[in-house]
């Protein structure tokens, strides 16, 4: 590595470690994929937001996220419903309709809301 990796590598790693939740919501994406593998050895659970409707690629890619780093994957499988109640939810807290800023921010609403049902307090994204 050089020396700048070893620099964000180790900025990362103690950035993750001030978190002690023992979940995270994994899309399966770069960042949640990166935070996984930094908390994987304090055996976390994961879940993944996944529509009912329609499938994309968050799946599949969560699930070898899941598999390749031991990190047992809980996937929660919602409605369009949901989704735009969640929509709906998310504009209110963030108060913009910036299109992608919903769109990224619905899923951390819905999982924030699964983990809720479940009484977890903390999660990791």
């Amino acid at each position: 590595m050089t020396e700048e990796q070893k620099m964000l590598y180790s900025i990362l790693e103690e950035v993750i470690s001030n978190c002690k939740s023992n979940w995270i919501s994994l899309s399966g994406g770069l960042d949640s994929s990166i935070i996984s593998h930094f908390i994987k050895n304090r055996n976390p659970n994961s879940l993944a937001i996944i529509t009912k409707d329609f499938l994309g690629a968050d799946l599949t890619y969560s699930q070898i996220i899941s598999k390749h780093l031991n990190i047992p994957l809980e996937i929660c499988y919602v409605s369009t419903a949901q989704i735009l109640d969640g929509i709906k939810n998310t504009i209110k807290i963030l108060k913009n309709f910036n299109d992608i800023e919903i769109r990224n921010a619905v899923v951390m609403y819905l999982s924030l809301e699964e983990l809720y049902k479940k009484n977890v307090k903390t999660v990791n994204r």
